[in-house]
């Protein structure tokens, strides 16, 4: 019975109360610990296998061959765009890489730049205008306003429509949203891009939206357009705003770590990297085997899936010392916080300047820093879905 009583709860990678709770990783680590992959059960559907260790996440995400995105990236049988022409994040080749390219030159490192002074004014308001000495949510303050206004900025969406495609892209990426519910933002959205690519097509602009509406033609290019433009708006908005919250609560609650920030700027640029690491925005995508192949000495049949859990890679002990502590300025820091191979992050540049010139801000504008409440999740096991964070600074 003594033994019985000191075993470990068995594993479900189902229950997102694990995550809510921000338990998750202990659980990652038991199963790093394991021999790898881990099998999950899957009530009303055919389980998947989970990959945790960072070598083995890394290999499968470069083995996309073999391993396929095409039949959905979400641990259920499901893709966001619905049953149209597949977004890039659920395409395989040859699909994949003509609707890849269009995006990877819209968002590279220089067009991004552009933008810098821009984000830069959006922050210092987003700042100035937070309350001071005294406790207020930096999810719903800045956070979650932040890449809503850029990601506005970069598309080429008027201001006023920001919040209402961020209430829209919420509902996409809710798992707890039943499928009615997210089919009927997914049409909004749709419609909302449709009649803005029109108008980008007869008045271009320097923005991602008329450079996608520019590009594609077609009898499918209004669906091509409706997966992309709803996949920039979820991820845009999304996993920039539980870096901004999760990163910020890390850098103040990791002893010593502002301090050391505050006495080298320099060390922004690492301190991002970190951020990205420690929080795993997304948490997990998945794969489906195209074929019979062996995972770690797995035999894995075709058509199984197959979960490539980032967030477990970024605190593997074989890869990263002392995984579970914040360090600002840890070099080498081979995070997966934007995925790899094929599927690495389109938007990753604008996730890294957006979350640097907040930093830099905040070091410039911010004398004092205190979380009043740790951050709190909504029950995920795709996003760190951060919902709220009191802070209270001067």
């Amino acid at each position: 019975m003594a033994t019985a009583a000191l075993a470990h709860p068995p594993i479900d990678l189902l229950d997102t109360s694990v995550f809510a709770r921000r338990q998750e990783a202990a659980l990652f680590r038991r199963l790093r610990d394991r021999a790898p992959p881990f099998w999950n059960p899957e009530p009303g559907g055919q389980g998947f296998w989970n990959l945790t260790r960072h070598a083995d996440v890394v290999t499968a995400a470069r083995d996309n061959r073999r391993l396929g995105s095409g039949r959905g990236t979400q641990i259920k049988d499901k893709r966001a765009e619905g049953h149209g022409h597949p977004s890039v994040h659920n395409a395989d080749q040859p699909i994949h890489g003509p609707l890849r390219a269009p995006g990877l030159d819209a968002f590279r490192r220089a067009a991004m730049a552009r933008h810098g002074d821009r984000i830069a004014t959006i922050v210092d308001r987003l700042i100035d205008a937070a309350p001071v000495n005294r406790p207020f949510d930096f999810v719903e303050t800045i956070a979650l306003q932040l890449p809503m206004i850029v990601i506005a900025e970069v598309l080429g969406v008027p201001d006023a429509d920001a919040p209402q495609l961020t209430r829209w892209a919420n509902a996409m990426s809710d798992v707890h949203a039943t499928d009615t519910e997210q089919a009927e933002a997914r049409a909004a959205l749709f419609r909302y891009f449709r009649t803005l690519a029109d108008g980008k097509r007869l008045s271009p602009a320097d923005d991602v939206a008329s450079a996608l509406a520019g590009h594609f033609d077609g009898p499918h290019r209004d669906e091509i357009l409706d997966a992309y433009f709803m996949l920039l708006t979820v991820a845009g908005n999304e996993t920039t705003r539980f870096l901004l919250a999760e990163g910020l609560e890390a850098l103040v609650e990791t002893p010593g770590a502002l301090d050391r920030l505050r006495a080298d700027p320099t060390l922004v640029g690492s301190c991002v990297e970190e951020m990205c690491r420690f929080v795993s925005p997304v948490l997990q995508m998945r794969r489906t085997a195209m074929e019979d192949m062996t995972l770690c000495d797995q035999p894995i049949r075709a058509g199984d899936k197959v979960v490539l859990w980032f967030n477990s890679a970024n605190r593997d002990e074989r890869v990263f010392a002392d995984p579970d502590i914040f360090d600002p300025g840890r070099h080498p820091n081979p995070h997966v916080g934007f995925g790899a191979g094929a599927h690495f992050c389109i938007g990753a540049h604008l996730a890294r300047l957006e979350t640097r010139l907040f930093l830099e801000s905040f070091l410039r504008r911010i004398a004092r820093v205190a979380i009043v409440e740790p951050a709190t999740r909504n029950p995920s096991n795709w996003f760190a879905a951060t919902h709220r964070l009191m802070v209270e600074w001067a």
